[in-house]
C-alpha cells in the first residue's frame, strides 16, 4: 500500500511529465511553424534577388547576355538550394547549371531531402520547379526557371539551431522535473509529518494512554482541525477514564458503608449474638433500601447521559408546578421556619418533559433548604426571552467555596466531606439536575459566595429553538 506522500510524488511528478511533454509539443510545433515559414522567406528572397540580379547581367550594347556573370550568379544560386535555368525567347541563351554541374545538383537535392527527412522523418517533398517571365525594357524577352527541394528545406546551421534549442528545452525540462520532485517531497512531508504524528498518537491513545497530544502544527486547515480533533478527543477520553475511575471508586465507596453494615448485623443474628428485634430488622431494610436507591440513580444518570430515554416534551405551567412544590416541601420548610417565595406570573411556561424539570427543581429547593439557616429565605424566578427560559433558584444560606465550583456536578461529590449520607445526600442529586438540563439542550450554572448564599441558574430552549434543533 502507497504513502501519502508516495502518492503525492507520483501524482506530481505524473502531472509534470503531462505538462513538459504537452509543453514542448506546443513549443516544437511552434518553432517547427516559425522555421517553416522563415524558410519559405528565406526562399522567396533568393528567387527576388536572382531575378532581380539577371537583368543586370544583359549587356546592351552587346545586345546579349554576360555568360559568365550569369554561371557566377547560378553557382551562388546552388549554394543556396537553388537551380537555375536561363532561356531567351530567341533561343539565342538557353543556359542550365544542371547541364554544367548536374552532380553537384543532385547532391544539393538529396542533402536537402536527408535534411529534411533527419528533422521530419514523415516529410512528403520532392524536386519543385517555378517558371518567371524574364522582362528587359517592358519587353518580355526571355524565362527564368527555378528548382529546388520543395515545399521548403532547411539548410545545415538551421537543423544546428534547432537542434540546440530542442537540447536546452530536455535540459530545462530535466532541471524543472527534478525541482518538481525535490518541491513535492518537502511539500508532502509538510503535509504528511503531521498525519504521521498523528497516527503515532492516534496509536498511543487505542493502547490505552489517554491524554497523549500532539505537538506539531499544520499550515493546512484540514490537518490542523483533524490534529485538535484528535487532541481534543485524547483529552475527552483522560477525562472520561479518570471519571470512570472516579465512579468506581465513589459507588464501591458508597456501597461500602451499607454493604458492611448489612453484613455485620446479618452475620451476628445468624451467629446468635443478637436477637432479630424489629429495629434490627428495620435498620438492615433501611440500609437495603439506600442501596437501591444509589442504583437507581446511577441507571437514572446513565439513561439521561447516554440518552437512552426519550423525552416527553410538553408546555409546562412553571407556576403551577411551583405551588405543588411548595406542598411536598412544606413540612421541611416548617421544620427550619422558611419560606418559598416565587417571582412569576400566570402563564409562566417551559417546553420540556415535566417529570424531568420537577426532580430537577426538587434536587435544587431541597438543597437549598439544606444548606440554609432557620428563618431563611429560598427564591424562584423564572424569566422568558424569544429563544430562552432561565430559572433561578436562589437561597442565603452557607454558600459553596469558590475552590469547589467546578467539581459541584460530578458524581458523588460533596462540598462538606465530613457530612454523612444521612444529612448530606448521596452527592448525585446534581449530577443527575445537570444530565436533564442538558438532555433538554440547556445549560446549568451555579454562583455562591460564602456565608451570602447561592444561585442555581437552569437555563432551556423556547420551544421553537428545540423544534429546528430537532
Amino acid at each position: 500500500m502507497k504513502t501519502i506522500r508516495m502518492r503525492l510524488i507520483l501524482v506530481y511528478s505524473s502531472i509534470t511529465i503531462v505538462t513538459l511533454m504537452v509543453i514542448a509539443f506546443l513549443l516544437n510545433s511552434s518553432i517547427d511553424q516559425l522555421f517553416e515559414q522563415y524558410a519559405k522567406e528565406r526562399q522567396k528572397s533568393q528567387i527576388e534577388y536572382i531575378l532581380n540580379q539577371i537583368p543586370e547581367l544583359y549587356q546592351k550594347d552587346l545586345g546579349g547576355f554576360d555568360i559568365q556573370g550569369i554561371e557566377v550568379a547560378a553557382n551562388a544560386a546552388l549554394q543556396n538550394g537553388l537551380i537555375v535555368h536561363i532561356q531567351t525567347m530567341n533561343q539565342e541563351i538557353d543556359w542550365d547549371i544542371n547541364t554544367h554541374r548536374n552532380r553537384e545538383c543532385q547532391l544539393m537535392l538529396q542533402h536537402s531531402e536527408n535534411n529534411m527527412h533527419s528533422r521530419y522523418p514523415n516529410f512528403v517533398g520532392g524536386y519543385t520547379e517555378e517558371k518567371y517571365d524574364f522582362v528587359y525594357d517592358n519587353n518580355k524577352t526571355g524565362y527564368v526557371t527555378i528548382g529546388y527541394y520543395g515545399p521548403y528545406s532547411l539548410d545545415d546551421n538551421e537543423l544546428i539551431l534547432i537542434n540546440e534549442i530542442n537540447n536546452i528545452l530536455i535540459i530545462l525540462g530535466v532541471i524543472f522535473l527534478i525541482l518538481v520532485v525535490l518541491m513535492t517531497i518537502l511539500i508532502s512531508r509538510s503535509i504528511t509529518y503531521p498525519i504521521t504524528s498523528a497516527i503515532t498518537v492516534a496509536g498511543k491513545i487505542a493502547d490505552g494512554e489517554y491524554g497523549t497530544q500532539i505537538n506539531k502544527k499544520s499550515r493546512n486547515k484540514e490537518t490542523q482541525n483533524l490534529i485538535d480533533a484528535i487532541n481534543h478527543m485524547s483529552s475527552k477520553l483522560q477525562t472520561e477514564e479518570k471519571q470512570k475511575r472516579q465512579i468506581t471508586a465513589d459507588v464501591a465507596h458508597e456501597l461500602r458503608t451499607p454493604l458492611s453494615n448489612l453484613q455485620g448485623n446479618l452475620e451476628a443474628m445468624l451467629d446468635g449474638i443478637w436477637e432479630p428485634t424489629q429495629e434490627r430488622l428495620v435498620s438492615c431494610h433501611e440500609e437495603i433500601i439506600r442501596l437501591a436507591s444509589i442504583v437507581k440513580q446511577m441507571q437514572v444518570l446513565y439513561s439521561l447521559e447516554n440518552r437512552k430515554e426519550k423525552l416527553n416534551y410538553e408546555i409546562i405551567d412553571f407556576s403551577d408546578l411551583c405551588k405543588s412544590l411548595s406542598f411536598d416541601f412544606e413540612m421541611k420548610l416548617k421544620e427550619k421556619q422558611m419560606r418559598l417565595v416565587t417571582y412569576m406570573k400566570k402563564g409562566d411556561t417551559i417546553w420540556g418533559d415535566e417529570y424531568k424539570i420537577r426532580q430537577c427543581m426538587i434536587n435544587l429547593i431541597s438543597n437549598a433548604i439544606q444548606y440554609s439557616k432557620e428563618g431563611g429565605i429560598i427564591e424562584i424566578h423564572i424569566s422568558n426571552d424569544r429563544e430562552y427560559t432561565t430559572v433561578l433558584v436562589k437561597d442565603y444560606g452557607i454558600g459553596i467555596p469558590e475552590e469547589e465550583l467546578p467539581n459541584l456536578f460530578e458524581r458523588f461529590y460533596r462540598v462538606d466531606k465530613s457530612r454523612s449520607t444521612k444529612t448530606g445526600g448521596m452527592g448525585i442529586g446534581l449530577s443527575i439536575t445537570k444530565a436533564i438540563v442538558e438532555r433538554h439542550g440547556g445549560i446549568i450554572t451555579v454562583e455562591s459566595t460564602l456565608g451570602k448564599g447561592t444561585t442555581f441558574a437552569m437555563t432551556f430552549p423556547q420551544k421553537q429553538k428545540i423544534e429546528v434543533n430537532i
